[in-house]
């Protein structure tokens, strides 16, 4: 797992390249403020494009073979943008690399759904969600050592031919990592699933040097027939349409917290009067702030549970965005900034477990990919092409009303129809609806 999860951390990096090079970008290449809405979309845009096609192959293929391959192809684009002769050049490969991309966000908070048990799987996924904050802060913190000013023509290149390190991780994911045993199930392939949990069990008795106590269910009698090749159309049922609608609002709406510290942030707060060296300083610090933010999360939403973590946190992080463009001097420039991302990206993983949590394996990778493809084209393509507008005609102010006003509609969301997954089986909690209710999802809690 420890592997698994380092692959969101060199991920992580990658996206927040953006940011960090566009201020360099714009003065070097003259970018009016269409190209530059253009360049912070790019990646984001490839990630729209690629996910649920991605999603589609691992619950066809496997997970690992899909993780792994789309690793490897964003590390080689990435790296290749170093070289990047012009803007247009640029702006292609990052798209390419953004589908590649693509395949690699939503698997591993799948993969963690499918192999951590009820009792710390929300807690699991905080805590290594803490790596995409490693990753986030080290875009700017090296844009702060490498790029000395915007008319510096090499730091920005370098920072892009950083990004091909992440292929060593593909390597150690495809030794190390097994595939899901609960895939393999849900594919009719019992004797694989078998030999992968046979393996994970024989390391755990070793450790403990006595037997495991026997499993607390007694199996079907005869194994269930393959599921069914995932088609997105099933998101779309009377079964699930409820619960996809409220994640993908849950998921676009905090997200855009997100996306307008780790795309903006530098931008903005040069906009504010800051130097560029005071920009990357803040915003590295400023999503330094939400590795603890995930970390409350984690020892949080095994207490409180997804949906009240994900309406306390966001709430929070929602306020804090409408107080941000009225923030002035760098104590409450940085302050509220680091509010806003302690809770909105502090988030991030509760809202990511609750979104794997809430379909079947046959559908899960399909499921959160869709989630996120939907999620991040709100909040990573549409409300990041604005921002560079809304920021010229209106100010900083305007941008960060707009996007606390979107927060607060994504917690609204899921306070009226979010279901409660907490400390419950993926089986239970994707079940079918009894007769006579609604066929939108298990009850909640205490109902």
């Amino acid at each position: 797992m420890a592997i698994l999860f380092l692959g969101w951390l060199v991920e992580s990096y990658d996206i927040g390249l953006t940011g960090s090079v566009l201020p360099s970008l714009t003065a070097l290449y003259h970018l009016n403020t269409a190209v530059k809405s253009v360049v912070s979309i790019s990646s984001s845009a490839g990630v729209v494009i690629g996910i649920v096609p991605a999603g589609l192959l691992a619950d066809r293929v496997g997970r690992k073979r899909v993780m792994v391959g789309g690793t490897i192809v964003f590390s080689i684009l990435t790296f290749l943008t170093g070289f990047a002769p012009d803007i247009a050049t640029l702006i292609g490969l990052r798209v390419l690399a953004g589908i590649a991309m693509g395949a690699v966000f939503p698997l591993p908070y799948a993969y963690a759904a499918e192999l951590c048990p009820p009792a710390v799987r929300g807690r699991f996924t905080g805590i290594a969600d803490s790596f995409l904050s490693v990753g986030y802060f080290l875009s700017p913190l090296l844009a702060l050592v490498l790029i000395p000013s915007v008319t510096n023509g090499t730091g920005w290149r370098v920072m892009f031919l950083l990004g091909g390190l992440p292929v060593l991780f593909a390597l150690l994911a495809w030794k190390y990592v097994p595939e899901s045993p609960r895939w393999y199930e849900a594919k009719g392939r019992l004797a694989d699933a078998e030999r992968v949990l046979g393996g994970i069990e024989a390391r755990v008795t070793a450790e403990l040097g006595r037997p495991l106590p026997p499993p607390a269910t007694t199996p079907p009698a005869a194994p269930a027939p393959p599921a069914p090749t995932a088609r997105v159309r099933e998101l779309f049922s009377r079964r699930y349409l409820r619960r996809s609608v409220t994640l993908w609002t849950t998921f676009g709406g905090l997200f855009f917290v997100f996306y307008s510290i780790q795309t903006f942030m530098p931008t903005v707060v040069t906009s504010m009067g800051f130097t560029l060296t005071s920009a990357f300083a803040f915003t590295a610090v400023i999503v330094l702030v939400s590795i603890p933010g995930k970390l409350a999360e984690a020892w949080l939403v095994e207490r409180w549970g997804r949906r009240t973590v994900i309406i306390v946190f966001g709430a929070l992080a929602a306020g804090a965005a409408l107080m941000f463009g009225f923030a002035r001097g760098a104590v409450m420039v940085l302050l509220i900034g680091c509010v806003m991302s302690f809770f909105g990206i502090g988030v991030d993983p509760a809202v990511k477990v609750y979104t794997a949590e809430s379909y079947p394996t046959s559908v899960r990778a399909t499921g959160t990919s869709v989630t996120e493809g939907v999620g991040r084209l709100l909040s990573g393509v549409i409300g990041p092409s604005l921002v560079p507008l809304l920021l010229d005609a209106a100010g900083v102010a305007a941008v960060y009303l707009l996007i606390g006003a979107v927060a607060i509609v994504a917690v609204v969301t899921v306070a009226i129809f979010g279901e409660e997954t907490k400390g419950r089986t993926l089986e239970a909690i994707t079940a079918p609806a009894a007769p006579g209710t609604a066929g939108s999802g298990p009850p909640r809690q205490g109902r």
